[in-house]
Order: C-alpha cells, then structure tokens, then sequence
C-alpha cells in the first residue's frame, strides 16, 4: 500500500508545530515565578496574550491570571487611519475578552473614533469607575473646545452647548463600553477606565474653565487683562496647559469647558452629584492624550 505524499504546505505546517511544542516545552520548564512575570510585560499588548492563550492550555491559564490590561477599541461602521500602529478591537469582542482575561483586577479602555464621526467639536472624555463589595463610584470628566482667547466672545456665541450636547458626547463615545462592560465584567474587576479623545491641534495651548468662569474671561478679553499671570490665577481658570513649543509666548491659547459628574450605587440606590473639577482631574483627562493621540482620536 502506497503511502501519501505530504504536500510542502503540510510539511511547513507539521513543522511549525514540532517547533512550537518545543519552544512550549523549554518555556514550561522555567521557575514557577518567572512564567507570570513573563506576561505581566504583555499587559499593554493584548493581541500578543490573545495569540499566547490559543498556544495551549498551560499558556491560556497563564494568560487568564492577567490582573491589569489595556484594550483599544474602534466604534462601528467607521474606518481607522490612525497614524500609529496600535491593534483596535470591536466592541462585540467585548463578551468573548472579559471571558478570556476572567482574573482581571483593573482594565482602560481607549476608544478610537475619525473626524468624520459626530460630534465633530474637539472634545476629550474620561470616566473612572471603582468597585467595592457593597458599592460603584463613577466620575465622569468631560471637556469641550468652544474658541481661542481672541474670538471667545464671538466663538462662544456660535457654540451653543446645552446639557442635551454635554449629554450626547458622554453617551456616544463613553456610555456604551461601560454599559457593555457592566455585562460581562469579571467580579475581580476592582479598577476601570474609559477614555476617548478627539483633538485637531495637539501641540497648542488650552485653558481649561468652568461654565461659571467664562463671564470673566468675556469681560477680562475686552479690557484687554488677560496674560500669563491671569491665565495662572486658580480663581480664573480650572487648569493651563501650556504650549511649549510657542517661546514669543503669545497666548494664541483655545478655551475649552469642563464639565463633572459623580455617582454612586449602593445598597440604598443612585446617587448622583456634580463633580468639583479640579487641576488634578483636567490632568487626568489629558494623560496619554498627547503621548499617543494621533491626530485621529485617541
């Protein structure tokens, strides 16, 4: 009886995996405490751990101990040009993900969305939730560009923003992860951080106020007061972020509102309060922007 020819695709193929068996083999025989220390360096790198889990079953147990990960997710029906290579993640791979990572203590969420995608204002969101045995604390931290120091006046005549525009940004770009999440989260979950970003101008300044500030700073432009030592006085403005690249330092700086919200679930029901925004949550909200925004979203 003859035998079969193997076919070169199935010699390659038979070959891969003879290595790989070795390699599992060799990667197995390391120390105990080296194996998850191992990982532990592929949390910024989920399509890796993705590809590591589907090696067998020792490598899956390893990957699902992962206790911190970063997940970057693109919205639906749009393209992605992002400038940098980053893996994005559907949103209906959410289910199939938390099972996969089933250990995991805290997770961020950066979502990726074009230009073209509404609302097409500058506008960068963050919302952090905390778990505890009996309790969910959420802030929310939201902040929209409405003009630069010279046009205020005019600018915030033709940017209208009512709590149903405030409300549209969260719930678009922020909301429906964190109601998919609340889902299928795994009860060890403790930490989670949603973020999205949609900036033009990365490398200009911004003055970041509060609603109640902008009749200030209306009245400030038209005599002509506003400089750097206004601009850094905490009773005027909520947070000043600075654009170094500009040395004639000549305050071509774009004005951007903030708006909070926090609340919490207990035993006794919602609560639900303004947050107090303060330097320390605008510095948040901008974390990473300017390291990996791409022009894009975040």
């Amino acid at each position: 009886m003859k035998r079969s020819k193997s076919t070169p695709e199935s010699q390659n193929q038979n070959l891969t995996l003879r290595k790989s068996e070795r390699l599992e083999d060799k990667f197995m025989k390391l120390p105990e405490e080296v194996i998850p220390k191992i990982f532990s360096k592929l949390e910024d790198d989920p399509k890796t751990l993705i590809r590591c889990s589907a090696v067998s079953t020792n490598w899956a147990s390893f990957v699902s101990k992962t206790v911190h990960l970063s997940l970057r997710f693109f919205r639906r029906r749009y393209f992605y040009a992002c400038s940098r290579v980053h893996y994005h993640m559907p949103s209906s791979a959410i289910p199939a993900i938390m099972k996969l990572f089933a250990n995991l203590e805290s997770l961020e969420i950066k979502i990726c969305h074009p230009m073209s995608q509404p609302p097409f204002y500058e506008n960068i969101t963050r919302m952090t939730v905390k778990w505890t045995e009996d309790a969910c604390q959420s802030d929310t931290c939201v902040a929209f560009e409405v003009g630069s120091l010279t046009t205020i006046e005019g600018a915030m005549q033709s940017h209208v923003f009512n709590k149903q525009k405030l409300a549209t940004i969260k719930s678009s770009l922020v909301m429906d992860f964190y109601w998919k999440m609340l889902d299928h989260r795994p009860k060890t979950l403790r930490s989670l951080v949603i973020r999205s970003a949609k900036i033009y101008a990365l490398g200009s300044g911004k003055v970041f106020m509060k609603n109640a500030q902008l009749p200030k700073l209306r009245d400030s432009v038209s005599k002509s007061q506003v400089n750097e030592s206004w601009l850094e006085d905490p009773k005027n403005v909520v947070y000043w972020h600075k654009d170094h690249m500009d040395k004639e330092r000549l305050l071509q700086e774009m004005v951007w509102l903030v708006y909070g919200s926090h609340f919490s679930v207990t035993t006794k029901g919602l609560k639900k309060n303004k947050l107090v925004v303060t330097e320390t949550h605008v510095e948040e909200l901008l974390d990473g922007v300017y390291d990996e925004s791409n022009g894009v979203g975040n």
